[in-house]
């Protein structure tokens, strides 16, 4: 029964990370855009400008220079913020405080943050425990959700 528990504990973290890593993924992908646009924008805004006469030509460079700034914009609203959320029976965390608080507990043991290269969470939600493993040194520590 316990390997039941730990598999099911254990699946439930992997979609979690899946989840994770697809809207990373998503918010990568339209940050790319964002910019391929703004770069577009600004090419396209310095092409008018070199194009237009002197007598238009104050008129039209203040409109290019307004483009890239709209563009910038643009970048920014097409960014997604995301939010993991573990919510058991009677208690929820986001998976940022979980890994701040995977830190805290790694540091209250006398470890530096400096010598950590990567960080794994493990939920398992039967227990209600979260267990860290930190440069993939088995079970790291430990702590209550």
């Amino acid at each position: 029964m316990p390997n039941t528990k730990k598999a099911a504990a254990e699946s439930a973290v992997e979609k979690v990370k899946a989840v994770a890593e697809e809207a990373k993924e998503t918010v990568k992908t339209a940050a790319e855009t964002a910019v391929e646009k703004a770069e577009v924008a600004v090419e396209k805004a310095k092409t008018a400008a070199k194009k237009v006469t002197k007598a238009r030509a104050s008129k039209k460079a203040a409109d290019a220079a307004e483009k890239p700034a709209r563009a910038k914009k643009a970048a920014k609203a097409d960014t997604i913020d995301t939010k993991v959320v573990i919510e058991l029976a009677d208690k929820s965390a986001s998976a940022d405080a979980l890994v701040a608080r995977a830190k805290e507990d790694w540091t209250a043991k006398g470890n530096s943050l400096d010598e950590v290269k990567a960080l794994s969470l493990y939920i398992n939600a039967v227990e209600g425990m979260v267990y860290y493993v930190v440069n993939d040194d088995y079970l790291s520590g430990s702590f209550a959700i």
